[in-house]
């Protein structure tokens, strides 16, 4: 298990060094690709890339508030008595506003912009460096916006203008000569221009030209570049931030925008210090002819309803409504022991004094007395005398007398108490009425008096804030001050040279890494050992280098060049993967021709013999036969004639090497006709047989299989094969053929060697894949 897994961190470790090394060999490629990115990036910035720097400034704001408006008189607020307060976002609406930007720009002729003209690229002017004026009529007609017009200075009093336009789709030149300060009409535009100052400096080695923008387009553009942002979330601050690439003109475009934005809020407020004034004078009016109306009402209500103090009049009402009262009581009681004397006096037996004491009528009371006193003195005399006795007769008619006068009185008296108790109460409750009245009157009258202090409460607010409105209109301070003023950065924020090179570096890497990937992935030709033997089954025996020579490269037994090395090398990877004991008989074949089959059956019959094996190599490619050319040796007779000619010997068909020990060569023949039939010959059989008989080795050169079988009719006699592989001449796909041939056993003990490589990086023993 562990050793698995060593093999297979080792083969990931061999992908990653041969895919960096598929790249690092291009590194010529990549220097050159690098140094190009970064020239570009740095010809970029020299010439043609536009510095923009980031102009800040920082405001603050008063009586606003982070994301509402509220006055502390909230009532007030709606009715535009007082001074709102304002949200941030409304003050960075406005600021970034269109009608803001549109006045900087008119006021400040920003949609007019001047150029010097360079050999490489144009130069954008700005203030002092200008030493002309113009005023553009931008509700002309013929007005060609962005045409550049070209500036030259004659004299002090002359000048001429030149533009390119096109006239009926054809491009025209247009000069024209002027007078400072008249109103000039041209095809391409009608406005003024007029020198700075009485003594303006022209230096007519500059190629001074100006275009005149769309102000809608150029209003977009800078508040494009405009930003505002509140500084926190509780406080008034704002951070304003101007994007330009020019820093001077950046900071005085900044600084217009927060002087436009004072001078509109000043603007507004005494707009609304003066509508407020102007609507306090027509409340005042109102309220004064109001106050004057409430008064009048009281006035009314007391002289209708007879009072000047309600409260005082309520207490004098109380005390009349109860002495009536009290008086009424009095009489009731009156009544009372009246009516007790008079219930005494008709019900009684006569025989007991009358108590009247209580009682307030002279009269009843004088009677009752009489009648005491003759009631006492007839009891005395009864003591002493009968009832007989005219005196007693005399005191009872007497006693019958005062007793009917008692009880008249008291009927009277009755009477007139009863019709005072009458007009007593009809008194009270007249006092009582007025009594339960006072409520509503003390109620009416509050009201009123209340609408009164509430007008007159109003009146004096009104009046204060009128004096705080005019004030403000006196003293015309903005609510805007202006923390840092605007300032540029040191360094501009475009182009970011850093990320630039950064990216010309990345460039340089990326171009030549995609063009090699896509090469390789377009690529379909096998271009490396690894593009071989990832997929390969069959065994790898080794590969070889690119010759100078194209033929034969081993010359002489103790050749010690590269190219015999690595051939030798094959020997010892092909002795290491036989599976024959001798493995005499080698077939070497390729998919199509031009793979190096012959180049490499020649050398490697070459090899055995400097090793003192008796070598012969066959020509068995029959239709296009290139071996004995390489030798300069003639091909017949061969293989075809031995095959035909049943006559025709071994011995006859070959020819020994006149220089080369050991090695001998058969050739194709003469007849190349009916080939597959030759391939499947009894007497192919025979000649190989002789040859083994006599021979160390065998080798054959046959036709390559991607295009013909003929090999595949020799498998019968050979012992193992070579199939050649060439880098980027063989296909991908020829390794499926490989793999198939291998796994069905098509060819005997196949093995792949991977001709004409760059260089022998390793040489190492053959793997066997299963």
């Amino acid at each position: 298990m562990e050793e698995t897994h060593s093999d297979f961190n080792s083969q990931q470790e061999t992908n990653i060094r041969s895919i960096i090394f598929k790249y690092v060999r291009y590194w010529p490629l990549f220097l050159v690709s690098i140094f190009v990115g970064i020239l570009t990036v740095y010809l970029h910035i020299r010439y043609r890339a536009v510095n923009e720097y980031n102009i800040e400034s920082t405001i603050l704001l008063k009586n606003v508030e982070a994301g509402q408006g509220l006055n502390n008189l909230t009532e007030f607020t709606n009715l535009g008595l007082v001074k709102n307060t304002h949200s941030l976002e409304d003050e960075i609406g406005i600021l970034t506003s269109f009608g803001v930007m549109e006045e900087v720009i008119s006021k400040n002729n920003y949609h007019i912009t001047f150029y010097n003209e360079g050999s490489i690229r144009d130069v954008e002017l700005h203030g002092n460096n200008i030493p002309i004026n113009i005023t553009a009529d931008e509700t002309a007609e013929n007005l060609i916006y962005n045409t550049p017009v070209h500036f030259q200075y004659i004299d002090p009093t002359t000048y001429k203008l030149s533009a390119t336009i096109k006239v009926d789709d054809v491009e025209k030149e247009i000069n024209s000569q002027h007078t400072f300060g008249e109103v000039i009409t041209t095809p391409y535009g009608t406005f003024t221009i007029a020198t700075k100052g009485e003594n303006p400096s022209f230096d007519n080695s500059q190629k001074l030209y100006f275009k005149i923008g769309n102000k809608e387009d150029v209003i977009t553009n800078y508040i494009g570049r405009l930003s505002v942002t509140s500084a926190n979330k509780t406080g008034g601050s704002l951070n304003l931030s101007f994007i330009s690439n020019d820093r001077k003109k950046g900071e005085e475009v900044l600084s217009n925008i927060i002087e436009t934005y004072i001078e509109k809020t000043i603007k507004y407020e005494n707009e609304l210090a003066e509508n407020t004034i102007k609507m306090i004078d027509d409340r005042l009016t109102l309220l004064s002819g109001e106050i004057e109306g409430v008064e009048k009402t009281v006035v009314d209500f007391k002289t209708q309803n007879t009072v000047t103090n309600i409260a005082n009049n309520a207490d004098t009402y109380i005390q009349q409504s109860n002495d009536y009262k009290n008086r009424v009581a009095e009489y009731q009681t009156q009544i009372n022991v009246l009516e007790g004397v008079e219930f005494s006096l008709q019900n009684s037996n006569n025989e007991t004094t009358i108590g009247g004491t209580a009682i307030n009528d002279p009269t009843v009371n004088s009677l009752i007395t009489q009648y005491n006193q003759a009631l006492i003195e007839k009891q005395n005399l009864s003591q002493s005398a009968s009832s007989s006795n005219p005196v007693i007769a005399n005191l009872d008619q007497s006693l019958n007398s005062l007793r009917q006068s008692i009880v008249q009185n008291i009927k009277n008296v009755k009477n007139g108490y009863s019709i005072a108790s009458g007009n007593l109460l009809a008194n009270a409750n007249k006092y009582d009425y007025k009594i339960a009245k006072v409520p509503g009157m003390e109620k009416k009258l509050i009201d009123i008096s209340r609408d009164k202090s509430t007008k007159e409460g109003l009146y004096l607010y009104l009046l204060q804030k009128r004096e705080e409105e005019v004030l403000s209109l006196a003293a015309p301070v903005s609510s805007t001050r202006i923390v840092s003023y605007p300032k540029s950065g040191k360094w501009p924020i475009s182009p970011n040279k850093k990320i630039l090179y950064f990216t010309g570096l990345l460039l340089g890497l990326a171009i030549p890494t995609s063009l090699i990937y896509a090469k390789e992935i377009l690529n379909n030709k096998i271009t490396s050992v690894e593009d071989l033997t990832k997929k390969l089954r069959a065994p790898f025996l080794g590969e070889i280098a690119k010759s100078k020579k194209q033929t034969i490269v081993i010359t002489e037994d103790r050749d010690a060049s590269p190219e015999a090395e690595l051939f030798r090398l094959l020997l010892f990877n092909l002795n290491y993967l036989k599976k024959s004991e001798n493995n005499q008989t080698i077939l070497v074949t390729s998919t199509a021709k031009g793979e190096g089959k012959t180049f490499m059956a020649s050398n490697l019959a070459l090899t055995f013999a400097s090793n003192g094996e008796k070598v012969v190599v066959l020509t068995f490619d029959l239709r296009e036969p290139k071996l004995m050319d390489n030798f300069n040796l003639p091909n017949s007779p061969g293989i075809s004639d031995y095959i035909v000619k049943e006559s025709t010997s071994t011995s006859e068909i070959i020819q020994k090497h006149p220089n080369i020990e050991n090695f001998y060569l058969v050739g194709s023949g003469s007849i190349k006709t009916h080939v597959g039939r030759l391939m499947v010959n009894n007497r192919i059989g025979e000649l190989m047989e002789n040859l083994k008989n006599n021979f160390d080795r065998i080798i054959i050169d046959t036709a390559p299989i991607g295009l013909i079988s003929d090999a595949f009719a020799l498998d019968e006699y050979i012992d193992s094969t070579i199939y050649v592989v060439r880098k980027d001449v063989t296909k991908k796909d020829a390794i499926k053929t490989i793999n198939t041939i291998y796994d069905n056993e098509r060819l005997k003990n196949t093995m792949v060697v991977l001709n004409d490589t760059k260089a022998a990086a390793s040489y190492g023993y053959g793997s066997s894949k299963k």
